[in-house]
């Protein structure tokens, strides 16, 4: 005869235990997808608006002096004569994309091969090419290789483009 405190003691079969941890397991995996599709668009978003804001800095220089600064050789420096217009921005920091921010002109030698009158270049980037395409589409016109947004270097290498060469 069995007593009955054995009775009580139900526990879960092997085959539930199964069934709820593969329901927790995709569930993760959304939410865990979900999060990188919006921490990508945050970093993008990120990007963009210290685009914008270095993009009106180097153009009042240009409206200001006539041209635009000399090429940057030096990366984590600020373009020479740009200190005051630069001054409280994040030029000198980690870009939302990885990597630090450089400044090219017309005189740049960059691997693109095209030339352009002023890009803002972020070297190192580490972003995913997969993240750098979603970037673009966000931002631009969806294509890595034109716009204003252009990726070299199997996307270690990004160009934000200014002003194009005419």
């Amino acid at each position: 005869m069995r007593s009955p405190s054995l009775k009580s003691c139900r526990g879960y079969t092997l085959i539930e235990l199964m069934i709820v941890t593969s329901i927790i397991s995709i569930v993760t995996m959304g939410v865990r997808s979900g999060f990188q599709r919006i921490t990508a668009r945050s970093g993008a978003t990120a990007f963009w608006n210290d685009g914008r804001v270095f993009s009106e800095a180097f153009s009042r220089y240009a409206q200001e002096k006539g041209s635009y600064p000399a090429d940057q050789t030096v990366a984590r420096t600020v373009p020479a004569g740009m200190g005051d217009y630069l001054r409280q921005t994040a030029w000198l920091r980690t870009t939302p994309l990885g990597g630090t921010y450089d400044w090219d002109n017309k005189d740049a030698h960059n691997s693109l091969g095209v030339t352009f009158n002023a890009a803002i270049k972020v070297t190192g980037c580490t972003w995913s090419l997969e993240n750098l395409q979603l970037l673009d589409q966000w931002f631009d016109d969806g294509n890595l290789a034109t716009g204003n947004i252009r990726v070299t270097d199997a996307g270690s290498t990004v160009f934000l483009v200014i002003e194009n060469a005419p």
